[in-house]
């Protein structure tokens, strides 16, 4: 089963091409703004060749405000919808279903002067079609 950050990534890192897309938010040193993280935080199995549940968490981190890093994680959520409504093959597999299982939560940011925008999707996931 591919992991759900391959197949999210690149798509994300298209559509939001003035973001850094993440999945491990870099170093202090490494890291700019504004800023795009997917982390999978769990999932169910269904069966383990050819459909899984997995759980994301999304979080997006801007400077400027907290209306535009709400908007931001909006936007993300918004390409993530799109590749399941559209049935996007990627090379290391798609999505089948979108469930927001939180929705857009603001939280304090553990990173200095930056707001923080978060939520939890679980997503369906499928390997590549042979």
């Amino acid at each position: 089963m591919p992991r759900i950050q391959e197949i999210i990534l690149p798509v994300l890192r298209a559509g939001l091409p003035e973001v850094t897309v993440t999945s491990w938010v870099p170093d202090v040193d490494h890291r700019s703004y504004p800023l795009v993280n997917v982390r999978r935080v769990g999932g169910t199995p269904v069966d383990m060749e050819f459909l899984d549940r997995q759980t994301i968490e999304l979080q997006a981190f801007g400077t400027e405000s907290l209306a535009d890093t709400e908007n931001l994680f909006l936007d993300a959520r918004q390409i993530i919808w799109g590749m399941v409504r559209d049935q996007m093959v990627t090379p290391a597999g798609y999505l089948h279903s979108f469930a927001d299982t939180s929705g857009a939560i603001q939280l304090g940011s553990p990173y200095t002067d930056t707001w923080r925008v978060q939520g939890l999707i679980q997503l369906g996931v499928r390997p590549p079609k042979p």
